[in-house]
């Protein structure tokens, strides 16, 4: 069973839960590292590192983190080695994420993001491989910037 570690600030609690209900009708494990929502208040830096440190150390291969907009905490998570988060608005947008960037955090702003669309971005993430549809001479020349 894969495990996906996810985070939010106040502003990302009830897409959060969402995400979490939905992952784990898909047979996932889901790790929560952000604020809950009978918890004290967790600030976006806070969430956003505890994913981005988690998926750093290995305990995860991937993260979600939500917070108001996406803004500050994908620049938050960027700064831990080997995590790869990107803040992704629809569903192609993920998709290349994971295809191109080999992303491996995905940042969601509440509210922007209506939770449907939310499920068909997550989806399209976990269903992608690094290189799907990429130029084979392109992977290659990612591979050893990544």
């Amino acid at each position: 069973m894969e495990r996906i570690v996810i985070g939010s600030t106040r502003a990302g609690l009830t897409l959060k839960e969402r995400i979490i209900a939905f992952l784990e009708r898909k047979g996932f494990h889901v790790e929560d590292v952000g604020m809950r929502r009978d918890g004290e208040f967790v600030p976006y830096h806070r969430a956003a590192m505890a994913v981005g440190e988690t998926v750093s150390s290995g305990a995860f291969e991937r993260g979600i983190i939500i917070c108001g907009t996406g803004a500050g905490s994908v620049i938050t998570a960027a700064k831990f080695k080997g995590v790869y988060p990107v803040h992704v608005t629809n569903t192609y947008m993920a998709r290349q994420a994971r295809a191109v960037n080999d992303c491996n955090v995905l940042v969601f702003g509440e509210w922007l993001t209506p939770p449907e669309h939310a499920f068909e971005m997550v989806d399209a993430w976990l269903n992608t491989r690094f290189g799907d549809g990429v130029d084979p001479e392109w992977k290659k020349t990612l591979a050893g910037f990544l």
